[in-house]
């Protein structure tokens, strides 16, 4: 112990009077660790350490699937779920929830809460107990029960101020006495980001088999694995499908919590950059390590007179790595205050519910990793140069004066690793080129209509006060019209779901008939239920046909209008208006189409799906919601945002009790939906210069240190009649050579990793040459210059004063 610290006292001295050099050294360190911290922060949230729930690894999620819809994953009807509540055998508690929007009113203004509809058994399938109060009973799964809630830990410290006496108060949810019984713990939340809760009710004689609304999850008996679980969901499948020939081409699929939950897009961008970030710290590495070597030339005199006093070479090399670890740590420990700070900034930076779990932070795990990178860091950069510097042959360098010089060993392996350095960096630029692609593409997306000028919110209506069929649609007539009054509005209009918003966008199968699909075959459309000047207002083209008008209503034949991209999978160039389809869960209410219109960007904008309208006044068959949530979309002739107090008076006067949510522009959503993308290009191109900033350095020190090791070479080859600009020439070349060979070998290691962007780029090949062009050349200006300054002082060396240098 007596020796470790001499060790460090030494290595401490050694960095005091050398503190250019060793701040040099600290600083990229602690902007590698910082980097490869803060990302490794998310990929441990989000990918490795497992969900809060009691042993997660027992939970699955079960869904139905279709293949013949290309549907891996769907949600599941209420009667699927209790046929697999009575038939299984593998989960000791099945549970579903659904979702749900509430409207608070009591204790304060009206607030629209988004929430699920949770069976009494989805707490203890889930492994948790309320965190005051209790959670439902199964008797309050049962229809005509007493209205009781869950409100989320969050919102009972919120709105309620975490008092527990709001505990068996009323509140009005969705004009509702609805009594609050129990708190969610905070983990419960973050299968929909729910504020409150309420009892699933199963009423069999009202729902439909093939109406997929629910979330499954079923918690494994012990001792029994997942194949044995799918095994018995495959038979429970068989058996639905053998009674209910509707289901035939539904079978059942069992999902881990993180397959679920964390998507591929996120998957993929977290470990991309987590690559990238890796990269960095082993450029880093490489140029620290080259910096080690061209100091240790001026320490080989040291060295030597230390082992000719008896030191042994594990004594000399256990000395070098502490001075290279002490480097480190120091570097390390300003990398994690940074990255402390780079967490909070990044997931304020991401858009709502990107993460699967929102609350990030750099914890004792995360710490362990900057501290094994750190030290692993310190070894990396130290090893070489200190193995160098113990395998001296004494009796020459004590023969040596003055600066000694470099071997040709020494010279490669510097070399080498600015080659490195230079092939480490053309990847990460390649990579960030392609995102930055990728980002300029979906800003200039053709969405299909006009953001500009305006503004959207949600209105969530209880279907108790408007009816679905008259009230409903004659409550939104009257605020249509009250809003097209009021000065600077254009056009307004409702639906149930704006493009690349939150509300409903729901799938459907449905089956067309005089279909160029085989007859019967189904297929998979999104749907929304807009008014009839929902067009005009979003300038969505009308291609053909016509829009919706007041008689279209329960009254009348049910009528449609689909997306130019939905008419021609369903009836391919033939003219689609007068054609009809009807709906897989409902096959008895045949629609017609009566207008075509342009297709848009609905759920995200490098993805273009087909759509297919129906009127407001329309109510999709026999499913009852207890609430309906709708957007108003509001058409502006100045500021959209100027509009929004006149909104709200229209909306207090028609009715206090329903508030205005999501207040948002249209341009707000579309910079929403690029967010992960902008995130991702960004954080690749810090990491890609900051890779650049530290390769351009280190080659640069390389070639400096060639040069002034080469001093008298160079003042004997001008001696001897070389001329600056063959000298010029002899070193640029010389520092060309290494760079090509650096920027070949990325280019290669980026061609091979391009697979890996894939699913993250739009609009760009993976392979794009210009990518790689504009990079190589760029690198190729970057060697350049970090030779040529070298280069030049070279140049100007005075041929006398070279050789009389030792």
């Amino acid at each position: 112990m007596e020796g470790l610290m001499q060790d460090v006292r030494y290595a401490a001295r050694k960095m005091v009077r050398t503190p250019a050099f060793s701040a040099a050294v600290i600083l990229t360190v602690a902007l590698a660790i910082a980097a490869n911290t803060s990302i490794f922060s998310f990929v441990n949230a989000e990918l490795l350490e497992p969900m809060p729930f009691k042993e997660p690894n027992r939970v699955l999620v079960i869904e139905e699937k279709n293949d013949r819809l290309n549907l891996p994953a769907f949600g599941a009807s209420v009667l699927n779920f209790v046929s697999w509540r009575e038939q299984q055998h593998s989960f000791q508690q099945i549970a579903a929830a659904g979702f749900n929007t509430y409207t608070l009113n009591g204790w304060g203004d009206a607030e629209q809460l988004y929430g699920n509809l949770i069976s009494p058994a989805l707490m203890p399938a889930l492994g948790l107990s309320p965190v005051a109060g209790r959670s439902f009973s199964n008797d309050e799964e049962k229809p005509g029960s007493t209205p009781v809630a869950m409100i989320s830990e969050g919102l009972w410290k919120r709105r309620f101020g975490g008092r527990r006496s709001i505990l068996g108060q009323s509140v009005s949810l969705n004009g509702q006495a609805t009594t609050i019984v129990g708190i969610a713990p905070a983990p419960l939340s973050l299968i929909s980001g729910a504020e409150v809760y309420t009892p699933l009710t199963v009423d069999p004689a009202k729902e439909l088999r093939l109406n997929h609304t629910l979330f499954v999850f079923g918690r494994l008996k012990p001792g029994v694995s997942l194949p044995q679980a799918q095994a018995d969901m495959d038979s429970i499948s068989t058996h639905i499908d053998q009674m209910y020939p509707e289901m035939r081409d539904w079978k059942i699929g069992l999902f881990t919590l993180q397959e679920t939950f964390v998507t591929s897009d996120l998957k993929t961008g977290l470990l991309v950059l987590l690559c990238a970030v890796g990269f960095v710290l082993l450029i880093a590495c490489a140029n620290i390590a080259n910096l080690l070597l061209s100091r240790a030339t001026a320490r080989q005199q040291e060295m030597a007179v230390r082992t000719a006093a008896g030191a042994s070479r594990g004594r000399l090399l256990r000395q070098l790595l502490m001075e290279s670890v002490l480097l480190a740590l120091l570097g390390g420990g300003l990398g994690v205050a940074i990255a402390y700070w780079a967490v909070g900034a990044i997931s304020r930076a991401l858009p709502p519910n990107t993460l699967a779990i929102p609350d990030v932070h750099v914890d004792a795990t995360v710490l362990c990793f900057a501290l094994l990178a750190t030290v692993l860091t310190g070894f990396l950069f130290g090893l070489a140069p200190a193995w160098r510097m113990t395998r001296l042959d004494l009796s020459e360098v004590l023969k040596q004066t003055g600066r000694g010089a470099g071997g040709g060993t020494s010279a490669r392996l510097r070399n080498g690793l600015a080659a490195s350095e230079l092939a480490l960096a053309t990847v990460l630029l390649v990579g960030a080129g392609l995102l930055i692609k990728t980002l300029a593409n979906l800003e200039r997306v053709r969405l299909g209509f006009d953001p500009h000028g305006l503004i959207t919110f949600q209105l969530s209506l209880p279907t108790a006060k408007y009816p679905l069929g008259s009230g409903m649609p004659q409550f939104y007539r009257s605020l249509l019209d009250a809003i097209q009054g009021l000065p600077g509005v254009r056009d307004a209009a409702v639906s149930s779901g704006i493009p690349l918003g939150a509300g409903s966008y729901t799938t459907s199968p449905l089956v067309a008939q005089q279909s160029v699909l085989p007859p019967g075959t189904p297929a998979a459309i999104d749907w929304r239920i807009v008014s009839g000047s929902y067009f005009k207002t979003m300038l969505l083209p009308l291609v053909r046909g016509r829009t919706f008008n007041d008689g279209d209503g329960p009254g009348s034949q049910p009528v449609a209008i689909v997306s130019q991209e939905t008419a021609k999978k369903l009836w391919g160039n033939a003219d689609p208006i007068g054609r009809t389809f009807y709906r897989a869960a409902d096959p008895k209410t045949v629609f017609t189409v009566v207008g075509v219109v342009g297709d848009v960007r609905s759920t995200s904008l490098n993805q273009q799906s087909p759509a297919l309208y129906y009127p407001i006044a329309w109510h999709t068959g026999p499913y009852h919601p207890s609430v309906v949530v709708m957007d108003v979309v509001v058409r502006t002739a100045g500021s959209p945002e100027a509009a929004v107090p006149m909104l709200r008076e229209k909306m207090r006067a028609l009715d206090p009790a329903v508030p205005m949510a999501n207040i948002r522009t249209m341009e707000d959503w579309i910079v929403t939906s690029a967010a992960q993308p902008r995130l991702n290009a960004r954080l690749l191109s810090l990491f890609a210069a900051l890779a650049l900033l530290i390769a351009a350095i280190g080659i640069y020190a390389v070639f400096a240190y060639s040069v002034t090791q080469r001093t008298r070479e160079i003042g004997l080859r001008m001696a001897l009649g070389a001329q600056p600009g063959n000298v010029l020439r002899l070193v640029v070349s010389e520092g060309l050579k290494v760079g090509m060979v650096g920027i070949v070998l990325g280019i290669v290691g980026a061609l091979l990793a391009g697979r890996a962007l894939s699913t993250i780029v739009y609009g760009v090949p993976v392979r794009d040459p210009a990518t790689f062009a504009l990079v190589a050349i760029a690198l190729f200006a970057v060697v350049f210059a970090a030779c040529f300054f070298p280069a030049r002082r070279a140049a100007k060396v005075d041929p006398m004063v070279a050789l009389r240098y030792e």
